[in-house]
């Protein structure tokens, strides 16, 4: 028996011992139908540790365990989704996330961490069909092994996979980063800052477990992206974690409304918090009169402006919130009223000062001073109060927006309805809800995903659920698609209250070939700090040009011919192109990602949703048109749409290509919608 033989038949010993002990713990569990603690509550306590286990060990998805390391001391130890003992307690597998798994991601040549191998298996349906040995040589160079480059080339199915057999030392380092401060993960197409996100989520929960209860939160940019990583997170174990669409935070779902993109800048700047509250507190009107009678059961109580001044403003010291605030305002004057009547009464006129608060409650000299002093406001009203009255605008906002950026305001309507808000006017809103009364939902720790399109204004609808700010950020500044969006992460995590953040950039790209990240660098505008790619596309990019009246069929052939190559294709169309193309799909099976789940076959996108996902070949629609027009998300949404694809990319247009990307090198120019030869070549991904 050669080598490789004895070490496979020793490697599926050892998996079968594993999945007969695992086996075992989950039946023996399953089974338990009571508990033995000290009393009632221990029995109960003790039954819900089993129930987790229970769901930690049955939600959680694919082989028990993915890799091994021998350490200089010590026989091997076996890494994967849970700790697995067998009958005599001995480890057969370790969690992932556990400490003494550290050396197996963050192990390198340079700094093998007292390891001597480290073997990547590939396990499928508890049948092992092979591995991958990394030796860890003094001197040697650090690389990628055959099996991550095999894990990264694999065919995409419509959704994302967890990748915690090929995590790589610095995505380790910065998935095991400390919950404070805030983190940001900057990183260009194909770097992982998704999947190291979510990783990190579980990452903490393991390592912190008061968070399980705490909650944690991931918002993604919308619906569309939201399910497409929806199972990361339920495969590793953890499906307790809420992921939600931004829009989502708030209860009025809404439309995709357009508005001018300087009246967005204006509205998602930072200091429309200031100014929202400014509006908010110059409610308070403090009265002229210097004395006011509120009659109590045919007694007087004499109050003064000053009493009234003094108990406002340690309401306002006492409490955040506006409505709170007023709240305690109105308890504390009716208790001043009501102490006052009870001592000039010369019997007892109620049978406790409580029932008298009761009665001056409802007098309506009381009742009309409060409102006066301090009204109530809804967030509604308050969001409606930045569109109108220039003295006021300018009373509370002068030092804080110019008189141009005061007209934009002035010049724009509120919206009359919730399902008419843009994501400006949502963000708006939960600040006033905020500062006035707020009802949400904290939790332990928040990841928030493609953040570079984020206004400051969004970014602190996020950053108030997060508790002390516990966060992560991520995203990549190149792929802004929107002008209201971050210029630099410093200038928009300040104006969204964030002081205290740490940056961590992502510098390799292990899913988006290299030419294709070059060929996206080319795009006017984008000044972008290329990740390094670790591979060349399978077959070179290419370029199709057509007529206005063609191009819906030439996409779609091409579209269909990847498909049948390479596996799941993206065609990524400005909306001037979308009915044209849903036309020219008519017949073909396709899923509609706009609105829909994707499919493992042809996707139909456009670039609002497109930003985050990958794909196994992309065609990209009409390039000029998507830099022309910001409400296609001019530069940023086209170098976003270039680097979507894993191993086939392809460009339909019908007139001269934007500079820089029509003189590329790595761009083949074709005409008509034939294939090139070379795609026959490509073989589809596993």
């Amino acid at each position: 028996m050669s080598d490789v033989e004895e070490a496979l038949q020793e490697e599926r010993e050892h998996l079968a011992r594993t999945v007969k002990a695992f086996d075992r713990a989950v039946a023996e569990l399953k089974s338990r139908s009571a508990t033995s603690g000290i009393d009632e509550f221990a029995n109960e306590a003790l039954d819900q540790l089993r129930r987790e286990r229970i769901r930690v060990y049955t939600e959680a998805s694919g082989p028990l365990y993915f890799g091994r390391i021998d350490r200089i001391k010590g026989g091997p130890t076996y890494i994967g989704r849970h700790l697995v003992v067998d009958p005599r307690n001995r480890l057969l597998a370790i969690n992932w996330r556990a400490p003494a798994a550290e050396p197996f991601y963050a192990a390198t040549p340079h700094e093998p961490r007292g390891i001597t191998l480290r073997r990547r298996l590939d396990i499928e349906d508890a049948r092992l069909l092979g591995f991958v040995d990394e030796g860890f040589a003094v001197g040697g160079e650090d690389h990628l092994t055959d099996a991550i480059i095999a894990d990264i080339t694999r065919q995409r199915l419509g959704e994302m996979r967890q990748i915690i057999a090929t995590i790589t030392p610095e995505q380790y380092g910065t998935i095991t980063e400390a919950p404070l401060p805030v983190l940001v993960v900057q990183g260009g197409p194909g770097t992982g800052k998704t999947a190291v996100g979510l990783h990190r989520a579980a990452w903490l929960i393991y390592a912190n477990p008061s968070l399980r209860n705490a909650g944690v939160l991931v918002v993604g940019p919308n619906r569309t992206f939201i399910r497409y990583i929806g199972q990361v997170l339920p495969a590793l174990g953890e499906g307790t974690v809420e992921q939600r669409d931004i829009d989502a935070l708030v209860s009025q779902r809404h439309r995709e409304v357009y508005e001018p993109p300087e009246l967005a800048a204006v509205k998602g700047t930072g200091r429309m918090a200031v100014l929202l509250k400014r509006l908010l507190w110059s409610r308070l009107r403090m009265p002229a009169e210097e004395r006011f009678v509120i009659g109590v059961e045919r007694i007087e109580v004499e109050v003064t402006s000053g009493e009234i001044a003094e108990l406002v403003r340690s309401a306002r010291a006492t409490e955040r919130s506006f409505q709170a605030a007023r709240s305690r305002f109105r308890t504390r004057f009716a208790e001043l009223v009501a102490g006052r009547a009870a001592e000039q009464s010369r019997r007892p006129v109620l049978a406790s000062v409580a029932e008298v608060v009761t009665v001056v409650r409802k007098a309506q000299a009381y009742q009309r001073l409060c409102n006066r002093v301090w009204p109530r406001v809804s967030p509604e009203q308050l969001v409606q109060s930045l569109f109108k009255n220039r003295r006021r605008l300018e009373q509370a906002g002068g030092d804080l927006l110019n008189a141009g950026e005061l007209g934009i305001l002035l010049g724009a309507s509120p919206p009359s309805r919730p399902i008419d808000m843009s994501a400006t006017d949502v963000a708006l809103l939960d600040e006033a809800r905020w500062l006035i009364e707020p009802e949400l939902r904290t939790f332990g720790h928040v990841v928030i995903d493609e953040a570079q399109n984020l206004t400051p204004m969004e970014l602190r609808m996020v950053v108030r659920r997060a508790r002390r700010q516990s966060l992560t950020v991520l995203g990549d500044i190149a792929q802004r698609t929107t002008e209201a969006g971050l210029s630099s992460w410093d200038s928009v995590l300040r104006d969204a209250g964030v002081s205290d953040f740490a940056t961590r950039e992502l510098e390799i790209s292990y899913r988006v070939p290299s030419d294709f990240l070059q060929l996206a660098a080319t795009v006017p505008r984008i000044e972008a700090h290329v990740p390094e790619g670790v591979r060349r596309a399978p077959w070179p990019p290419v370029a199709v040009r057509t007529n206005r009246e063609s191009l819906g069929v030439a996409a779609v052939g091409l579209a269909r011919a990847m498909e049948a190559r390479a596996g799941s294709v993206a065609v990524v169309t400005p909306d001037e192109w979308m009915s044209q193309v849903r036309t020219a799909l008519a017949g073909v099976p396709f899923a509609d990602g706009t609105d829909g789940p994707l499919s493992a076959g042809i996707n139909l996108l456009d670039l609002r949703v497109v930003k985050g996902l990958e794909f196994d070949a992309v065609v990209v629609l009409d390039p000029p048109a998507i830099v022309a027009q910001p409400l296609s998300g001019g530069p940023g949404a086209l170098y976003t749409a270039l680097t979507r694809s894993t191993r086939a990319l392809a460009i339909v247009h019908t007139g001269a290509l934007p500079p820089g990307l029509a003189e590329s090198p790595l761009l083949a120019h074709l005409r008509g919608s034939e294939p090139p030869a070379e795609w026959a070549r490509l073989e589809r991904g596993r």
